[in-house]
């Protein structure tokens, strides 16, 4: 029986996790513009505030614990590179809605 490294295992899981906040952010993102672009329902918007500042939290929490590791591979640049975007999109959408608010 093989011997695994539980470090080794932390980081699959925490790696699996982002890719699972990911698309779920994204879809969350996309839900607030086209709730803002359409119907810009004030009730419905500052819901998706919430929503948004806190998974933009939890994203960073994992983002950082991920970044601890000090892998210098290509997974580890695509998480930074999408974490960047999605940041960015995530603060533009926010100030979207607040403009539309």
């Amino acid at each position: 029986m093989k011997n695994y490294d539980v470090k080794h295992i932390a980081f699959h899981v925490l790696v699996a996790l982002y890719f699972i906040w990911l698309p779920v952010f994204a879809v969350l993102l996309c839900l607030a513009l086209n709730d803002t672009l359409t119907t810009a329902s004030l009730s419905l918007s500052k819901i998706f505030l919430t929503w948004i500042f806190l998974n933009l939290i939890m994203g960073s929490a994992l983002f950082f614990v991920i970044q601890l590791f000090q892998k210098k591979n290509l997974l580890n640049k695509i998480i930074r590179f999408s974490f960047i975007a999605i940041a960015v999109v995530s603060v533009t959408i926010t100030l979207v809605i607040v403009g539309n608010a």
